[in-house]
């Protein structure tokens, strides 16, 4: 913080804007896969969600990083295929380890003279892996390389673990994040009050809201079965190891979309009870907390999507992978289960509340395709009407998202939006 007063200024006027304030950039990075499981291809899903931003989106410039010349090669090759207008897209070229931005991607503050600041935290790959591993390194270096592309010079470091699909900002001096995430499977050498300072400072904020768990789908894919359905064990396809925006999130300053189970869904899966739970506990502390100033907040409620399954075999890189990405040699799940082998039914990372907002438009992830039953496209809808009802004043556009989920993330999981920094008055 000595470089800022040296610069004449002042860190406490800095602030993480919310994701519902305007922005000015919106950051990709292109992913090495072109498909996880056959037949649902990640390079056409990302072609076309960044077609929605180009094409749809105002005041926001589009970066997409591709760290080698051969996915330089295959991100145009898919955005051509797409009549995606290439000038209208920042192609950059620096290291990365991974392509979900939204957890290592830079972490932008900004104050009211027009100036940004990066908060520049760790990264060890989702708790399974350690900070100075290869990968760990790789996504360590995307964020300052990326904020200096924005022309953001100001960095402020920090030795805690943490990643942004896990942290929700209300623009207004309070983050809501999950304890089990932040403490004790990020930084179990801390206690939550040293976490909570250490994000205090980072971040300058004034509160921190903690919730416990997210939700059940989002454990490790290594945790264990996650239900059983016609006698057939299903497996998460990927998760990010317990992420707030998989169902919780600032939709405004004192509004807070929360997901929903009811008791009908909680009957039929035992994921979807474990996950009620979670909500409902969640529920408990957002309706008795309150905001810096003591305002309470609105908590509106959002249908989870009905379950769908996809089938991988071997040959699939989310088959093949499944296992060895955390350590060959493993028998058996945390749960006491066999570990599979061949073929496997896996549930990828479904959720409504993982949504993209821009200036104008929300980009909202939907299921239902053609083939598919009809109370998915019906849960759709209900899930369109209740985003259109908090953004009433922004276009909601529908993104077909299950090839992202399959790999374990989401539109905002996929994307680093960049507030505007503006001057007083502007």
């Amino acid at each position: 913080m000595d470089i800022l007063k040296y610069r004449g200024l002042d860190y406490s006027d800095f602030r993480v804007p919310g994701e519902f304030e305007p922005q000015e950039y919106v950051i990709l990075g292109w992913p090495a896969m072109a498909e996880c499981i056959k037949g649902y291809s990640l390079h056409k899903a990302f072609a076309q969600l960044i077609k929605i931003m180009v094409e749809q989106a105002e005041g926001v410039t589009v970066y997409v990083n591709c760290p080698d010349p051969a996915r330089v090669e295959s991100c145009k090759k898919a955005l051509a295929e797409e009549d995606v207008d290439i000038e209208q897209v920042v192609i950059t070229t620096y290291p990365d380890g991974s392509n979900w931005t939204r957890d290592y991607g830079p972490d932008i503050m900004v104050d009211d003279k027009g100036h940004r600041l990066l908060a520049n935290p760790r990264f060890n790959m989702y708790g399974q892996s350690t900070i100075d591993s290869v990968t760990s390194t790789l996504c360590a270096k995307f964020a300052p390389h990326l904020a200096l592309e924005i022309g953001c010079r100001d960095f402020l470091n920090s030795t805690l673990i943490t990643e942004g699909g896990d942290k929700e900002f209300n623009g207004n001096g309070v983050l809501m994040a999950l304890r089990d995430t932040e403490v004790t499977k990020r930084n179990p050498h801390m206690s939550t009050e040293e976490v909570e300072e250490e994000l205090k400072r980072l971040f300058n904020l004034k509160k921190v809201l903690w919730l416990e768990k997210g939700v059940f789908d989002d454990e490790l894919t290594t945790s264990g079965v996650l239900d059983y359905v016609d006698g057939e064990p299903v497996y998460r396809s990927s998760s990010a190891n317990g992420h707030m925006d998989e169902f919780a999130r600032f939709v405004g300053p004192n509004t807070i979309l929360l997901t929903e189970i009811t008791e009908e869904e909680a009957a039929k899966l035992n994921s979807h009870r474990i996950t009620k739970e979670r909500c409902d506990a969640a529920y408990e502390v957002l309706k008795n907390a309150t905001d810096a100033e003591g305002n309470p907040y609105k908590i509106v409620r959002m249908p989870a999507p009905e379950p769908f399954y996809v089938y991988s075999k071997p040959g699939d890189w989310i088959n093949d992978t499944w296992s060895c990405r955390y350590g060959e040699g493993n028998d058996f799940l945390d749960d006491g289960t066999p570990m599979p082998t061949g073929d496997m039914i896996m549930q990828p990372a479904l959720s409504y509340v993982n949504f993209l907002i821009l200036n104008n438009i929300v980009i909202a992830q939907n299921y239902w395709e053609e083939g598919r039953p009809e109370s998915i496209r019906e849960r759709d809808k209900q899930a369109l009407a209740v985003l259109q009802e908090v953004f009433p004043d922004r276009k909601i556009v529908p993104f077909v998202s299950t090839a992202l989920n399959i790999r374990g993330g989401g539109v905002h999981c996929a994307t680093k939006n960049v507030g505007k920094a503006s001057k007083q008055g502007e």
